[in-house]
This record gives structure tokens, sequence and C-alpha cells, in this order.
């Protein structure tokens, strides 16, 4: 209501001034300050207290108050919020027998009275007094409602209206305190994270993607108890306390419950939506007394979840935790890698099956770690995909496999000039400067286009067809040649394969492994041969390992090989010598 130095509060001031009201501040230095204008009444009573500059300030009241001032004080001191104390005074040394009442009111900090001079009795039945407290009572009602307001939307999610993460966090540290206490309490967490809600959002848009969070969110909660607590963490992420559990079992069973509750269609929209979640548990009996502790070992059990499969849940181990710090650390000794130049690239040779010639090499990367020696891409590359480090790394690469063939056509002219095949991820890929950036490797290594082979698996294509189309007729004009890796694993679709301008199809090396010992393995291998040479491409197949293989491809007029028959991948000085070789 009065808020400091606001014009709102010399009106309201006023407006109490008018009704014969006076409103004072009581100060830190025990004085009080006059807010408004004030009444005929007091000016006549305090006529030896002359105004000061910033208005009224009286060092003393008159006696009238001094009673009264006593409750105030200890009023003010209990500093209850948007409470009042009033009460009726008489007065009758200055002006004769008269009625006063005064009331304290406490805002926050600020010590408030409001005092009237009535001109009747204080019997008659509606003082202004009373009128002016009754506007503070409602006014002070209002702020109630809304701190109540503030107080809920602080600890609950807007949209869903579920716990949000202040409100989950500081129930969790309750149960945690409990289970201290009492050993024989017993409580889990659930870490739940959406399947690919992202697709929603990206297909039907976000408003109707918020009504899926909000459906979800009813059907959590009639999944659990009325002790337990579910809570929207943010974006697709939610969080469950069990409360008062028996064992882990029954957080699996709750785990298990919500998974069957949410393969039922939702209908958002007008849309039929199929979601399901991965899910984390973290149970209270590995020991915690941080909630944070016990919510990242629910989140990491998830994202285990997510490894294996999705749509599942995990219990967490403390191996998880030492995997997830040594993924973090990995994570770490990447980044610093790409600025160490820690990276190496090793050579594979490819080999026409006709003549047994090489007629190019993949480059492929590996990391030369300081403390642990050679990783395996096996390990990195994800790391470095999820990261988004295989951008930069990925270019690396590109820059260096270019440099080098370049210097081995310069050292071998007499031999038909070689290419390099370079691994593209999905996020290299489809990025924007691509074809600037190949552009400008051609040209700083002075590498002909057609000696560069750029190669992408069948996933990069369907993660964004449109996309990966437009890109590979753009590097077809500048006639780079390009390589469908590992087909027959992803997609596999026939139908999509003509629409794009690949130049060699490489036949994934779990079938030209299996050839040998099932037909069907075999059939396969024909089948993506023919398909190939009717489409005008050619055949690469990866993993040769021994001469059976070699004679089967040869019978199946496959074109190239590329495996340990012919070589391991081997570093540059190497891979030079082989070259050599097979010049003579």
């Amino acid at each position: 209501m009065f808020n400091q130095s606001t014009g709102d509060e010399i009106i309201t001031a006023n407006l109490f001034a008018g009704l014969g009201i006076v409103v004072m501040e009581r100060l830190d230095d025990g004085s009080f300050r006059m807010i408004g204008s004030v009444p005929d009444w007091f000016m006549r009573m305090n006529q030896d207290t002359p105004p000061m500059e910033d208005g009224w300030r009286l060092e003393k009241l008159s006696l009238f108050l001094d009673n009264f001032l006593i409750d105030a004080e200890y009023f003010w001191r209990e500093n209850v919020e948007g409470a009042l104390k009033s009460g009726p005074w008489t007065e009758s040394e200055l002006l004769g027998e008269c009625y006063l009442e005064a009331t304290a009111v406490c805002l926050g900090s600020r010590k408030i009275l409001l005092i009237e001079f009535p001109s009747t009795v204080y019997e008659e039945k509606h003082s202004l007094i009373q009128k002016g407290r009754d506007n503070c009572l409602n006014y002070l009602g209002s702020l109630a409602l809304v701190e109540e307001e503030l107080l809920h939307n602080a600890f609950h999610d807007q949209l869903t209206g579920l716990a949000n993460r202040a409100l989950f966090m500081e129930r969790l540290k309750q149960s945690i305190e409990h289970h201290l206490r009492c050993k024989d309490y017993l409580f889990a967490v659930l870490f739940l994270d959406l399947d690919r809600f992202k697709v929603v959002n990206d297909s039907l848009g976000h408003m109707l993607g918020d009504q899926l969070l909000i459906a979800i969110s009813r059907r959590l909660k009639l999944c659990l108890r009325p002790v337990d607590t579910v809570a929207r963490f943010g974006g697709d992420e939610f969080t469950i306390l069990l409360d008062n559990i028996q064992n882990v079992e029954t957080a699996i069973q709750v785990a298990s419950r919500i998974q069957k509750e949410l393969t039922l269609p939702f209908n958002v929209g007008g849309h039929e939506v199929f979601t399901a979640a991965s899910i984390g548990i973290a149970p209270s009996t590995l020991g915690y007394d941080k909630p944070e502790d016990l919510l990242r070992d629910a989140d990491v059990a998830m994202y285990r979840a997510k490894a294996l499969g999705k749509g599942r849940s995990e219990v967490f181990d403390p191996s998880m935790h030492t995997k997830a710090v040594a993924l973090l650390q990995l994570e770490t000794d990447l980044r610093q890698a790409l600025n160490r130049l820690e990276f190496r690239l090793h050579y594979q040779p490819i080999v026409a099956l006709t003549s047994g010639k090489i007629t190019g090499f993949e480059a492929l990367v590996r990391w030369q770690h300081p403390q642990r020696g050679l990783v395996s891409p096996a390990e990195f590359i994800p790391v470095a995909e999820e990261t988004g480090l295989i951008v930069p790394l990925g270019y690396w690469v590109l820059s260096e496999a270019c440099r080098q063939m370049r210097a081995w056509q310069v050292q071998f002219p007499e031999i038909s000039p070689l290419t390099i095949s370079v691994n593209f991820s999905s996020k290299q890929f489809l990025q924007n400067a691509l074809i600037t950036q190949i552009s400008s490797i051609l040209q700083e290594t002075g590498l002909d286009t057609r000696s560069l082979a750029v190669e992408i698996t069948e996933s990069v294509i369907m993660e964004n067809t449109e996309s990966a189309s437009i890109m590979l007729s753009q590097l077809q004009a500048w006639s780079i040649q390009l390589s469908l890796d590992d087909f027959g694993t992803g997609y596999s679709s026939l139908s999509y394969l003509h629409r794009f301008p690949f130049n060699t199809l490489k036949i994934d090396r779990s079938f030209v492994n299996r050839m040998g010992i099932d037909g069907e393995s075999w059939e396969i291998v024909r089948t993506i041969i023919t398909l190939a040479h009717s489409l005008n491409m050619k055949v690469t197949a990866e993993g040769v390992e021994n001469i059976a293989q070699l004679d089967q491809l040869r019978a199946l007029k496959c074109d190239h090989g590329q495996g340990y028959l012919f070589s391991k991948p081997v570093d540059c000085e190497a891979a030079g010598a082989l070259i050599a070789e097979n010049a003579q």
C-alpha cells in the first residue's frame, strides 16, 4: 500500500488525510515521518512542531499514544507481514475530552501508524478509522493471494502444474534426511526422459508438443500414490520420488507400470501420437547424503537405458558412475587433443579385384593419447559425435588426407591418380559451409576434385533426405566421387537409391565375413552387386580377409576390395611403401 518513494504512496496517504486520518512511518532513529497531507486536527494538536523540508517529522508524539506504542513496538518486532494492531485511546490533555484511534501496520521492514480524530464519539458504529482499517485489510488480503500464487509458481511447473526442480530437490533432501535417521525407511528416484520427443515438436509444432507433455504428466500421476512426488525437470525430462517403498523391486514395478501406460496412444490435436521413455532408477539403499548425487546417478542410469535401446529402465550401479566419470575425462581429453595435434591418420588400401592394383586409400583417424596410447575410434568417435567435436575433427581429417594424397601423387607420377576416401558424419555432412570448406581445402592442398571420394552412411541420408540430396548433387557437380558406406546395415531402401548420384556402394564387412558360412549373406552380396551395376555404380567389398572370400567376390564381379587380406590400416610411411611396391 505504502511503497516507498512512489507517487501511489502519496496519493493513498492524501486520501487517508481527506478522511481525517494521519499516516506516519516509524523511522530507525525512533522519530516519525508524516506521509502525504496532514489533517487539520493534527496540525492544531501539534502547533509547536512545524513541518520540516521533507515533511512533518515528530521526535515525540503526544502522550495519548505512549501506551499504544508499547504494544505497537512489540508488534513491529514480531514483523508479521500484513497483520494489524489497533485500538481506541482517550485524550483529554490538549483539546478536552476526545477520542482517538490508532492502527499499527507492518509492511515488511516498514512500520506504519494510522491515527484518527473522529468528529463524533467513539461509539459511532462505523468510524472513519474503521473504514481505513478495512481498506488496509482488503489490500493486505489481496497481497496474501498474490504471495500465495507467487509461492505456488516458485515451486511448480507452469505448463503441467507438476512440482518443479526446486520443490523436488527439497523433498528429496527431506527423504535423505529421513533415511539417515531411520535406515528402515527406503525410497527411490526415477529419472524419465521421453524418447524421440523432438520428432513430435518438429512435426506437429511446439504447441501440440506442450499438450503431449500435459497429457503425459497426467498419466504419470495416475501411476503413483498420493505420497509420491512427480516433477517436470525441464523439456521432456521428468523425475519421480517414490516415498517409503519396501525394496528396489517396487521401483522397478512402478517403472514398468509407467512404461506400459506410456505405450498407449495419445490424442493430441486430432493426431494419434505414440511415445516411450527411458527410465533410470537410483535407490536409497546405495547410501546418499546429497540430493544432487542421487539425482546424478538416476540420470546416469537413464542414459544407460537409452544406450541399450530406449523404451526401458535400468537400475543404477556404481560401475555406471565410474564409466560416466571416465567418459567425462575422455571428452575433456578429446577437446585438448584437437589443440595438441594428437590425432594421426592411417590409410587402408582399396584394391581393384581384377588386377590386384591399389586404386586408392580410405583415411581412418587414430588418436595417440599421451597417457593411454592408441585410443580406438570406436571409443572416441561416438563422443566426438555427441559433443559436436566431430565437425572440427572431420575437417582436420579431410585436410590432412588431401594433403597426403597430393604428396603421393607428386611422389609417384608414373601411376594412375589414386583417390582418397574420407568419411563424413551427419553433423559434418549437413553443415551449410561444407562445400566452401571442401573447396578451400582442395585449393590449399592442390588435390584434384576427382581424386577425392566422400563417404557417408545411409543414416546420414535418412536424417535429412532433402538436404542430403542437395549436398550430394553439389558435390557431384564438382566431380567429387561419392560412396555409400556400410550398405545393407542401415535402412537399405532400394526405392531411394536411384535418386542419389552415388558412384560406389560399399558392402558392409558383416555380409562379406559370412559369405562362406550361410547362403543368405552370399545372396545379399550378389543382390547388392547386381543392383549397383544396374545403376552404373561400382562396388567395394569391405572386410575381405581370406582367399575364399576374394574368389567369391571375383566370381560375383565385385569391382574393389578392402580388408586385412590386402593390408590393415597403416601410417603414411607404410602406405607410401605399399604404393611404391604396387607401382613395380
